[in-house]
């Protein structure tokens, strides 16, 4: 590891950022350090906007991803070499896709098509309480409060801590998997090691083998069953500002989003998984 790496890291670190943030933050420095073949801070004004003119028009990145490369390079600027950093740049137009909306039959029929007990109760979580699968991950078995109906989001996006409302049918089969189960301090472990969470890679391919048992003709992801929690909770009469809380969006322009995607509108948190079998 060069020098320059350990200071971005350390300084990243020292920040507070996500290790999701770290790792986007150095491979975007790496890619810029490999394209010219020298230390990035080595790298000058004009080199930069050819660097991103080049990702812009030929890459065919989002502007998200580009936005976290530039984002990348300002932060090395900013903290660790300590100078200015201003380029010339132009971001692709912000695109407006309506994502994968999954119905709650659908959802229900990916849950009968699950067969691993933990994918279940995992399914469960994430659906019922909208969570991200970064923030479902994470999730330790003392974030847990039963008695309150609810679970504790730690360090999610932006690196905040909020308290989600957990669904009565959520807390049953989660409670039956923790008695089931023999855990660690992480509540989704491998099966190897009581302290290490089982990875994003592994659950996606649960779910992939459970949207085709369901035969169902989406292209589903673990974030689907956020975006599904959302459209599902706003027809049931989930008001916005309790749905911002629920999903952690910083601002609330971020859940309306949620509005112009349902073709039309069908109090407190509904529970979507209430009429499922106990199964």
């Amino acid at each position: 590891m060069t020098p320059l790496r350990q200071r971005v890291i350390d300084e990243i670190r020292l920040r507070g950022y996500s290790p999701r943030t770290e790792e986007s933050y150095i491979n975007a420095l790496a890619q810029l350090a490999n394209y010219y073949d020298k230390s990035p801070d080595l790298i000058n004004k004009q080199e930069l906007e050819a660097y991103f003119r080049y990702v812009n028009l030929t890459q065919h990145l989002s502007r998200a991803t580009i936005a976290v490369k530039l984002n990348a390079v300002n932060f090395l600027y900013k903290y660790v070499l300590q100078r200015s950093f201003s380029i010339d740049i132009v971001l692709p137009k912000k695109a407006h896709k309506i994502p994968i909306l999954l119905t709650r039959d659908e959802v229900h029929r990916l849950f009968l098509n699950t067969v691993s007990a933990q994918q279940k109760v995992m399914l469960c979580i994430c659906y019922g309480c909208g969570l991200r699968i970064s923030e479902l991950l994470n999730l330790r078995v003392a974030d847990i409060e039963f008695s309150q109906d609810c679970l504790w989001v730690r360090a999610g996006k932006g690196n905040k801590d909020r308290r989600v409302i957990l669904p009565k049918s959520a807390a049953r089969r989660l409670n039956a998997y923790i008695a089931g189960f023999s855990l660690g301090s992480i509540l989704f472990c491998t099966n190897w090691d009581k302290e290490k969470a089982i990875d994003a890679k592994t659950f996606s391919r649960g779910l992939k083998r459970a949207v085709a048992r369901a035969d169902i003709a989406k292209n589903v992801s673990a974030h689907s069953l956020r975006h599904a929690y959302a459209t599902h909770q706003i027809e049931a009469g989930m008001p916005l500002h309790q749905l911002q809380k629920q999903l952690g969006h910083t601002s609330i322009r971020t859940t309306e989003r949620y509005l112009h995607w349902l073709p039309e509108m069908g109090h407190s948190s509904h529970d979507l998984m209430a009429t499922w079998e106990e199964n």
